[in-house]
């Protein structure tokens, strides 16, 4: 459940600029006076922090783990944030279940940020967070803005919505980070009857890229927002959930009904009344982002090849099976059903491929190829041959190694992936 990428910042001026007022307010100028001393200031009040109005929330969070062979299994877990009495100190804040050390650290920006949203941390607390499965370990920073969107829940007193699903990083300053897996995640949180998801807006390409492989029907599973702060993802998700928001969701609905119901969806996109009733969505929420690929795509103004990343993502995926064999140093015991398979994912998706990275997919096709030559047949008729075979498909394997490194050494590429 890591993510590749993790964001770290600090709000600190507000506080500054409260110390300040609080130390010079209230002082009386003694030269506009000069026959009576000057008067003290009065103490500043302590500060007590904000007041819980609930004591417990709920909502989905997304996370992600992998499962070999390239694949990540997505999991929507019903989170949970309980507070309870304990004391007159700092509320603790914590999971109650081990979690990894990013985790951890996420969970601490989201306090930092809760302070500052508002105005003072809580007192005389234990709040707790937690998952419905308590048992299986946990890492990454994906739970962060599910965390505060709770944890905020319970110091309003304002529920949040069923059904909602949400993932992201989150820094002290309110901003919203991307994380890895969010196709799979999405995909989980659909098979739990949720409805609307919150995602970060720096993995909105990860979801063209996903909706260029699989087709529109990955848009109208669930609807999709994207979030860049925190209060985005709290329009969404909180109640009372936005009512432009709410008119969004309302319209998004009908569409889906319209292309999950049509033989041919893509068409079915296509269709101006589909059109229309899309750009109307985008008018109450500029942030859906299933309607906006949705709209690229009826329009012809969507992405026509995956970005770097998704490239990357796309290749080593389908040819988990190839790289797998290549690693093990022994090419040559592969199953020979999952090259097969791998060949034609990797045929397929070519095409689409970022042209920077076609290299390294067409080195693992030609072992592919090489394997599958070697071992039709039953194999080489005599020894000699059975080991030139060997040592050809080697070559090949230590091809896919070199296109490989080429790539991961390539500064501007991994910039871009890294952004991407």
């Amino acid at each position: 459940m890591k993510s590749t990428l993790t964001g770290f910042a600090a709000a600190v001026s507000l506080c500054t600029a409260q110390f300040v007022a609080a130390q010079t307010g209230g002082l009386k100028d003694p030269s506009k006076d000069a026959a009576a001393p000057a008067e003290k200031a009065p103490a500043a009040p302590a500060e007590d922090g904000p007041i819980l109005k609930s004591r417990q929330s709920t909502v989905f969070g997304l996370l992600v783990m992998q499962i070999g062979e390239g694949k990540l299994a997505g999991q929507a877990s019903q989170m949970n944030c309980t507070a309870v009495k304990g004391g007159t100190d700092p509320a603790v804040l914590k999971f109650n279940q081990d979690v990894g050390p990013e985790m951890e650290g996420a969970l601490n920006e989201v306090k930092k940020y809760m302070s500052v949203k508002h105005n003072g941390w809580l007192n005389g607390w234990v709040i707790e967070m937690s998952f419905e499965d308590r048992y299986q370990p946990k890492d990454g920073p994906s739970a962060a803005v599910a965390c505060a969107l709770m944890l905020d829940s319970l110091i309003t007193g304002d529920p949040l919505q069923e059904k909602v699903a949400v993932t992201g990083d989150l820094t002290a300053a309110g901003t919203v980070q991307p994380v890895g897996g969010v196709p799979d995640k999405l995909r989980a949180a659909a098979a739990k009857q949720c409805t609307v998801a919150c995602i970060p807006i720096k993995n909105a390409r990860s979801m063209a890229d996903h909706a260029l492989l699989k087709g529109p029907r990955v848009l109208t599973a669930i609807q999709i927002f994207t979030t860049e702060k925190f209060e985005d993802a709290r329009k969404v998700a909180g109640t009372p959930r936005d009512p432009e928001v709410v008119k969004a969701i309302s319209e998004f609905a009908e569409i889906a009904r319209v292309i999950n119901a049509n033989a041919n969806p893509a068409a079915a996109v296509r269709h101006p009344k589909v059109v229309e009733r899309l750009r109307k969505v985008l008018a109450s929420a500029s942030n859906h982002l299933s309607a906006k690929l949705l709209l690229d795509m009826a329009t012809g103004t969507g992405t026509k090849a995956l970005s770097a990343a998704g490239s990357l993502e796309a290749i080593n995926s389908e040819s988990e099976a190839l790289v797998s064999g290549i690693r093990s140093g022994a090419p040559e015991k592969l199953s020979k059903d999952k090259i097969a398979d791998a060949l034609s994912r990797l045929t397929a998706i070519r095409p689409r491929l970022d042209k920077r990275t076609t290299a390294y997919a067409d080195a693992l096709v030609d072992f592919g190829k090489a394997f599958r030559q070697y071992s039709s047949d039953g194999g080489p008729d005599t020894a000699s041959e059975a080991q030139k075979a060997v040592l050809d498909l080697r070559s090949k394997a230590s091809r896919v190694s070199t296109e490989w490194d080429k790539l991961r050494t390539d500064q501007a590429l991994m910039e871009t992936v890294m952004d991407q």
